[in-house]
Parts: structure tokens; C-alpha cells; sequence
């Protein structure tokens, strides 16, 4: 609901999104962005070459981006069913640094940040998408 209307247009009749996904058509596959055809191409510094099959549309890869981003922010300090149940503790407890008093041997600090932001905005999308 906070998308503006104008981001992705919904075809007539039919609303923003149906079942978890956009109905504009551009960005129906989003989170789950379907990659370029290897008959397709692509634009690199004003050349366009022939897309591998692997390389994601842009306007798709980046809606991805800005709602993981979203989803994120609004639970890094977790999250709290309309039931008051805590849902998920939060990316804080996922990403950042943690002190370890003990043992003093084996360093003074573990970053729980190492995982890959490929997680970060995996566990993000589901959660979004599944809440």
C-alpha cells in the first residue's frame, strides 16, 4: 500500500497485487525475478551484447532491491504478530556486532555480520512475502 500507484500500475480492474505478487505485468516476477533470455540483450556503456541467460531486467532487479531494502528496515528489530507473538527477533540479532567476554583467547569480539547480503535480502523477501 505504500507503493505509489504510478511505480507499477496494475492492469484495469485488477488490484496492486494478487497472491503476493505484482499484476503489472513488468514486475509480476518480482521477488523471484525470471532472468533474461539468451535472445535478449543488453545495454553496457552504450553497447548492447547478448545476455548470457543469467543477467536479471533492471527495472525488476531494482523494485527487488528497494523492497528488500523496505522489509529490512522494518524488522531489524524484529517483528510482532497482530497476536503479539515476536514473529522474528530481528535482523539486528542477525548482523551486528556482538561483544564476547569469554573466552579472551580466541578474540574480543564476533561479527555476526559475515553472512552474505544474499541472505540478508533472502530472509528479507520471505519474510515480507510470507508475513
Amino acid at each position: 500500500d505504500e507503493l505509489p500507484e504510478d511505480i507499477a500500475p496494475p492492469p484495469a480492474g485488477r488490484n496492486k497485487t494478487e497472491l503476493g505478487f505484482f499484476t503489472n505485468e513488468e514486475f509480476a516476477s518480482v521477488p523471484n525475478i525470471i532472468p533474461l533470455g539468451m535472445d535478449e540483450f543488453i545495454e553496457i556503456n552504450g553497447t548492447f551484447i547478448p545476455a548470457f541467460g543469467f543477467e536479471l531486467p533492471e527495472r525488476p532487479a531494482r523494485m527487488t532491491q528497494i523492497l528488500t531494502s523496505w522489509v529490512v528496515k522494518r524488522a531489524w528489530n524484529g517483528l510482532v504478530g497482530i497476536d503479539g507473538e515476536v514473529k522474528f527477533g530481528g535482523f539486528r540479532e542477525l548482523f551486528e556486532e556482538e561483544e564476547i567476554e569469554e573466552p579472551p583467547t580466541s578474540g574480543s569480539r564476533i561479527l555476526n555480520g559475515t553472512w552474505i547480503t544474499y541472505f540478508m535480502a533472502l530472509a528479507a523477501t520471505l519474510l515480507f512475502f510470507n508475513a
